[in-house]
């Protein structure tokens, strides 16, 4: 039996343009000239695929509704802590209803093709707040604008 996979990113990277150089917080610290495009404080970060289907029938059928799979909708969640020196959540705040790009680092050292994915996203929601005793959470709804492509 196979082991099961870890379910971990080791970054997660937010851009306007999907040419945008990745820039890591470390990096950023020695040279802050190229921005951040790390988000920080992200503690989860889920992907979700949905197909959607038409119903199908022909005449003559045995009454019983079918289906036929059409597109494919991808709805990324991100939460965690909403820290507003970080130029990446920014940027996503300010892409509110506009597009841009997620980019999920599952392994930095792969070959390219391996390391992640990158996603074209219009960002849906973006909530912040909490209870006044506790840290500022975020909560940001993504919705998928094509098919992922391979870093």
């Amino acid at each position: 039996m196979a082991d099961p996979e870890v379910l971990y990113a080791q970054k997660v990277h937010f851009t306007l343009l999907p040419t945008t150089p990745l820039v890591t917080l470390e990096e950023a610290e020695v040279d802050p000239e190229p921005v951040a495009t790390e988000l920080d404080g992200i503690t989860e970060c889920s992907v979700s695929e949905a197909a959607d289907s038409v119903d199908t029938n022909y005449y003559g059928s045995d009454g019983y509704k079918k289906n036929a799979a059409t597109l494919t909708g991808l709805t990324i969640s991100l939460s965690g802590h909403r820290l507003r020196d970080n130029a990446a959540q920014n940027a996503l705040e300010g892409q509110f209803r506009k597009l841009g790009y997620l980019h999920v680092i599952r392994d930095a050292e792969a070959t390219a093709g391996q390391r992640g994915k990158r996603y074209a996203v219009r960002v849906m929601t973006f909530d912040s707040g909490g209870p006044s005793s506790d840290v500022d959470k975020l909560t940001v709804s993504l919705t998928g604008q094509g098919a992922p492509v391979a870093l």
